[in-house]
């Protein structure tokens, strides 16, 4: 038997600004699938620790190191930070849900 563990990433649909744009989830360095506004992506992993980030054309989030456990789900929130940010590298923020 084969134990899995969850990650869901989710982008919440209250803001204007990239509303048309995917980010790019990335796991361990490799892309995984996308997340658009209003929606959420789930994948399944092998338990253990990753890094996560989200990204989207030449800026993204940190990287955020994040260990599941065996049969467990981790959510996880995807936004911009705000205009101020839009220069940046860090453009986009990637948090733990509670």
């Amino acid at each position: 038997m084969t134990v899995i563990a969850t990650l869901t990433v989710e982008r919440p649909s209250g803001h204007w600004i990239d509303r048309a744009r995917a980010y790019q989830v990335v796991v361990d360095g490799a892309v995984k699938g996308v997340v658009r506004c209003g929606r959420e992506l789930s994948l399944a992993l092998p338990p253990g620790p990753h890094t996560v980030r989200v990204r989207l054309d030449w800026t993204g989030s940190d990287d955020l190191p994040v260990h599941l456990g065996p049969g467990a789900t981790v959510r996880l929130r995807a936004e911009p930070r705000g205009a101020r940010h839009a220069v940046g590298r860090r453009y986009l923020k990637l948090s733990r849900v509670a």
